[in-house]
């Protein structure tokens, strides 16, 4: 008894010393099992690189912009960032960046220099407005060293990060492993601690499972786009860093930037709403990563942000045709009309392409093939255009229009320019075309066509488009009661549900008759926005509007818009008139639209008439008035009465036999508009 009380003693012993002993064990695990999940949900040393990445980002772009523009407001950003990257640096200093930066010498160094070079430019930062021009190019050299050293740090602070949590769930694994062998051995000692351990294994595998997805999923959703799926703006500058530092090596091959970019995708938004416009990204990068699969050059398509994308290709043999096929392939690719919920969209891509050269800097492709994207749009849209230095300097020109068009709106510097319009049966004035005029103080005269085009595509057409009108509006209150004037709208202006809503409120402001407006439209609207543009119209017909069809015959024409809408006037395009004494094909096209139009109730106006010959050639062909520089430029409203003179002599010598019937009517209405 006393044996097997002793063996039982001792049995019993060694059950409690491994019961303690497993106890310790599992409360250790326990407890370093927390501590290594607490630390997997730390990215303190990321955070605080990837936060100096963007200031520093911020501050670069703000001083680029003010080198342009020169504006206080932009003189404000560069001051702000220059006091938020200099509290970065400070930030930089914290106890945990500190013990990354010892990790590694030359990281300190690299901080250590920027830090020096930052604060001996930081005094000219911060009164910016006092700086040269050349010294401002001086400071942007500076700050991109600066700059370089704070995204290489922030870059390998995050890369690091990453590592850690690897290591970390590593470290886990291991833990969960070894609590699971002294579970299974405590089942031959007792059954209750069996139970206890089973349970928590349990739940403590859920949590390790939990938070080796939540490293995972945050790892992702830091480089992909939450929408479409795509790498977004952070994993394309990642690979375009590895893809650069591959480039400056000898005979490395060359790379090309696509910057892709959905035409009226804005529109579409406006329109539509938001839903739609998502559900169209989606499709539109479903298309595009299946071009670019067939691809077998392409390096990584992303997202950058909106609807624009990016598309790393490589040159297969220096071969720059094969890549602007490629792009082509994409732009086409991306043109085809979309289904959204039933709902036909016609939406087209413009694509930038920007090659690199083996004597250039890579480091600029991306801006390149942006500036040459810009350049498509500006020129038409849907098209590829391949990148060239002369692009930059029309980008620049491009960007201090738009950056002063709100301005030259606010402070009335666009102004309205009038061009008579002609009876040709009874030589008499009728009214006036309103086109948009800007002379600006350092560039000169700006072409309508460009600055319009640039307000279409910023939005900026909208406010534009109805100061135009209410000055418009509140001149012709003081021309003859039957003179009238035509105003052109944008397809931009249609997209926006407040158009009729802003015509009846200038109309009611200026208390110009509704009778007295024209309002044109191109068949390029009646194309891409039909439905909509015959309600709206038809509602400016019930105010008592005219809406006139302009530019008729200019490629898009298809009869079928004739009878759509009941339109008061036609305008055929001055591209007829212009070939009339030339070429008698253009005068039976014209007098073919003419009498087709007449015989659906429609006047008839011609276009850049600019000889005698082709308003006799327009008045046989039954058109109803005329305009162009025969009659008169477009003038100033302060000029306007000398240009009905001017219409009025010219209109005398085409009819003698009229002259003292209409001098005596028209010098009377001269003499009201004074």
């Amino acid at each position: 008894m006393r044996l097997r009380f002793n063996i039982f003693n001792l049995f019993g012993v060694g059950v409690v010393a491994a019961f303690l002993a497993i106890v310790l064990v599992h409360s250790n695990l326990v407890e370093s099992t927390q501590d290594a999940m607490e630390r997997s949900s730390r990215f303190d040393v990321a955070w605080v690189g990837a936060g100096g990445r963007l200031e520093a980002y911020a501050l670069q772009k703000s001083l680029a912009r003010y080198a342009v523009t020169k504006s206080p407001g932009d003189a404000q950003q560069v001051q702000l960032f220059t006091d938020i990257v200099t509290g970065r640096f400070g930030i930089f200093a914290s106890p945990t960046f500190e013990e990354f930066l010892d990790a590694k010498a030359s990281r300190r160094d690299q901080l250590t220099e920027a830090s020096l070079r930052f604060k001996r430019i930081v005094p000219e930062l911060k009164s910016i407005e006092n700086v040269s021009d050349d010294r401002i190019s001086v400071l942007i050299s500076e700050f991109e060293t600066v700059l370089r050293a704070i995204d290489r740090v922030g870059a390998e602070a995050h890369s690091e990060s990453v590592n850690h949590a690897d290591a970390i769930r590593r470290e886990l694994h291991e833990k969960q492993s070894l609590q699971k062998w002294l579970a299974t051995s405590l089942f031959v000692l007792i059954a209750l601690l069996l139970g206890l351990a089973a349970i928590q294994n349990y739940f403590l595998g859920k949590a390790g499972k939990k938070a080796m997805r939540a490293a995972r999923d945050f790892s992702y959703l830091a480089h992909h786009d939450n929408l479409t799926g795509l790498p977004n703006r952070m994993a394309f500058n990642v690979e375009f860093e590895k893809v650069v530092g591959r480039l400056r090596r000898p005979g490395a091959g060359r790379v090309a930037i696509f910057a892709v970019d959905l035409d009226e995708f804005k529109a579409v938004n406006d329109r539509y709403g938001h839903p739609t416009g998502d559900a169209l990204l989606k499709q539109a990068t479903l298309r595009m990563s299946e071009t670019c699969a067939t691809f077998e050059n392409s390096i990584m398509t992303a997202r950058l942000g909106g609807d624009e994308f990016a598309v790393m290709m490589s040159v297969p043999e220096d071969d720059v045709d094969a890549i602007l096929d490629q792009a082509e392939t994409l732009r086409k690719a991306l043109s085809v009309p979309y289904d959204i919920d039933g709902t036909t969209l016609v939406v087209n891509a413009s694509v930038g392409v920007k090659i690199s050269a083996p004597d250039r800097d890579p480091s600029n492709l991306l801006i390149g093939a942006d500036i040459a994207l810009s350049q498509a749009k500006a020129s038409g849209k849907n098209r590829v255009l391949l990148f060239d230095p002369s692009m930059h300097d029309a980008f620049i020109r491009q960007a201090l229009i738009q950056s002063e068009l709100d301005n030259a709106i606010e402070n009335d510097e666009i102004t309205p320019h009038y061009q008579i319009k002609v009876d040709v049966g009874t030589g008499r004035v009728v009214g006036a075309e309103v086109l948009a005029r800007w002379t600006h103080p350092t560039l000169g005269p700006v072409s309508p066509a460009e600055f319009t085009k640039i307000a279409e595509q910023s939005g900026q057409i909208v406010p534009l488009g109805r100061k135009v009108l209410e000055k418009a509006c509140r001149d012709a209150l003081r021309f003859p009661r039957e003179m009238g004037i035509a105003v052109n709208l944008s397809v931009v202006q249609f997209v926006r549900d407040d158009l009729v809503r802003t015509v009846r409120e200038v109309l009611d402001e200026t208390g110009f008759p509704a009778h007295r407006l024209t309002l044109e439209v191109t068949e390029s609207l009646m194309i891409s926005e039909t439905d909509r543009a015959v309600e709206i119209l038809s509602q400016f017909r019930e105010m008592g509007i005219s809406v006139a069809l302009d530019d008729f015959g200019t490629g898009y024409s298809a009869l079928s818009y004739l009878r759509t809408f009941e339109w008061d006037e036609l305008k055929i395009d001055r591209s007829f008139v212009k070939e009339l004494e030339t070429d008698e094909r253009a005068g039976s096209i014209v007098g073919s639209i003419v009498s087709m139009a007449h015989q659906l109730g429609i006047k008839v106006t011609a276009e850049g008439a600019e000889t005698p010959r082709q308003i006799e050639i327009l008045r046989d062909a039954g058109s109803d008035t005329i305009q162009g520089y025969h009659f008169g430029r477009p003038v100033p409203f302060s000029d306007f009465p000398a240009a009905v003179l001017q219409a009025v002599a010219a209109a005398a010598r085409l009819e003698r036999h009229r002259v003292p019937q209409q001098s005596a009517n028209l010098s009377g209405k001269v003499a009201r508009l004074h």
